[in-house]
Order: structure tokens, then sequence, then C-alpha cells
């Protein structure tokens, strides 16, 4: 593959990206929800004040638990009653950030599957793919330059948002935890990355914008919302030894739900999973939750690219 071909390619793709009123939107909506749910995280905080800390830090630095969570062993987490300003904004953020995690991991897909598949469509339909087609080149080059903008615009959209959301909050001299913003920060670069390769197949398959909407939003519910009942029938019926295992990897073929796991895993809360779920807590500590879900997304990103490819070239328009 050339490189310079391919950086012209992306750039014009880009441009084109940039253009589009659809980016302008998702922006301003972007830096609307994170104001919102921000100062609902502050109305939280006033109206429910109590910091839960988990851990040693909220218990006791004398008890020895192993590296497992207190409550594992009966103890029951510490409130604290009283908070200043500074807390009460740190906790306000923090609860912020979270409820935008879980807002990331279900809009962010659907936002890059629509992008990415009237990306491909619209040069279907105005004959700018068939033009293309004349100049003998690899299919590879076209899809790798819509993947490739189709990720650089929305980094640019998530970091113009979320940015000047942090860069205010800073302004405005409250202080947070830097750590739960790089863990939000890189589940939405994830996010970004995997189901802008996914819009590419959704994009090669559909002939017309609707039929591409439609194959989009049956992706998209089928990821977040049935996949979990499927895995919730499907270990029913495998062995009890091999049921750790199995739903974990069961998860890893999920990239909404194997990021949730890892975002949960670094933010320190692996007691939602329950002491049956130890081992998560283990992995995510010698870095075998990261390193698989890296390989994983990997893994998708190379098959779902290489797959709508061959599917363009034998497709066509």
């Amino acid at each position: 593959m050339k490189p310079a071909l391919l950086y012209s390619m992306t750039k014009h793709e880009l441009r084109l990206l940039m253009r589009s009123r659809w980016l302008l939107n998702f922006m301003i909506l972007f830096i609307f929800l994170s104001g919102l749910l921000y100062f609902y995280g502050l109305q939280s905080v006033k109206s429910d004040p109590v910091e839960v800390r988990f851990g040693l830090e909220g218990v006791n630095t004398n008890i020895d638990t192993m590296g497992a969570n207190p409550e594992y062993y009966g103890l029951q987490e510490i409130k604290q009653e009283e908070e200043g300003a500074g807390n009460a904004s740190q906790s306000a953020y923090n609860r912020s950030i979270a409820m935008l995690i879980n807002l990331s991991l279900w809009l962010l897909p659907i936002i890059c599957m629509i992008l990415g598949a009237n990306s491909i469509i619209a040069d279907k339909e105005n004959g700018r793919f068939s033009l293309y087609k004349t100049y003998q080149l690899s299919s590879g080059y076209y899809m790798a330059s819509k993947f490739l903008s189709l990720v650089l615009s929305m980094f640019i959209v998530m970091g113009v948002s979320y940015g000047l959301f942090g860069f205010i909050v800073s302004l405005a001299g409250n202080t947070f935890a830097a750590g739960i913003y790089q863990v939000f920060m890189l589940v939405n670069m994830l996010l970004i990355l995997v189901f802008s390769a996914a819009s590419l197949l959704v994009g090669a398959v559909s002939k017309t914008r609707m039929q591409g909407l439609s194959l989009a939003l049956i992706f998209w519910s089928t990821v977040v919302f049935v996949y979990e009942f499927i895995i919730f029938s499907v270990i029913d019926w495998i062995p009890y030894a091999l049921k750790q295992s199995s739903l974990f990897f069961l998860i890893l073929l999920n990239p909404i739900e194997s990021i949730r796991v890892w975002s949960i895993s670094k933010l320190n809360s692996e007691y939602v999973f329950g002491p049956e779920y130890l081992m998560i807590e283990q992995w995510g500590t010698n870095g075998i939750l990261t390193l698989s879900l890296i390989l994983s997304i990997m893994i998708i990103i190379f098959i779902t690219i290489g797959s709508s490819t061959q599917l363009l070239k034998r497709r066509g328009v």
C-alpha cells in the first residue's frame, strides 16, 4: 500500500466529513450532555452528599485483605458525613463522568455506524464509487481512507467537546481525578475505532440510505441490548467448571461488553461483579484484561475491514 496515496485519499475524505452538519450537531450534543450531566452531578451531591469509598482506604489501613475488596469479608463501607466544596465538586465530576461513560456506550456506536455507512452509500448513489473503480486501484485504499477519516473526525469531535468540558471545569477551579477522565477518553477512543470499522461493513452491504440505516439500527440494538440476553441463554448450557472462562470469551466477542468490563476494572469497581469473579480483578491487575481487550478489538477491526472490502469488490454498486 502506497502511504502517499492513502494519505491524500484520507485527507480528502476527512475534509468531506468535517463539512458534514452531522459532526457539528454531534459536537454540540456532546458539549450539552457533558455540561448537563455535570450540573446533575452537582445537584445529586447536594441532595445525597454521601461519598462511598471502598477498599482499604475506606475501611482501615491496618486490615490485610490480600488484595480483595473488604466487603468480601463482611466489612461495610464508610460514609463521609461532611464534605468540603472541593470534595463535592470532585464527586459531582466523577458521577458525571460515570454517567457519560454509560452514555457513550449507547450513543457512540450508532453515531459511528450512521456516519460511516452513509459515507459509503452516498458514494454509491452519486456515482463517485463508480468513478473510483475506473482508476483500477485496490478497494483496500478506499476502505482504509474511509476508516481513517471517520476515526480522525470523531477523535476531533470528542477532543473538542469533552476537552472543552474538562478545560472549563478546571478553569472554574474545580479539582477532579485525572484517572477517571483518562479512562473515559480511552473508552470513547476504543468505541470509535471498533464501530468505525463496523460501519464499513454496513456500508458495503447496503445499497440505499434507508437500508443502511435499518442495518445499522439492527446491528446496534443487537450488540447493545440483545447480546446480554444471548449470553444469559448460552451460559446456562455450559458446564459449571467452564462458565467463567466461557463468559469472559463471550464478553470479548462483543466490544460493548468488553469495553464496559475493562472500564469498570480501571475504575477499581470490580466489586460489582461479585466474589465469584475475582479473576477479573486479578486479570486487571496483571494486565491480562487490557491485553485481551486490545487483541479482541484488533481482530474485530481487521476482520471487519477485510470482509467489507471483499464484499464491496463482489457487490460493486
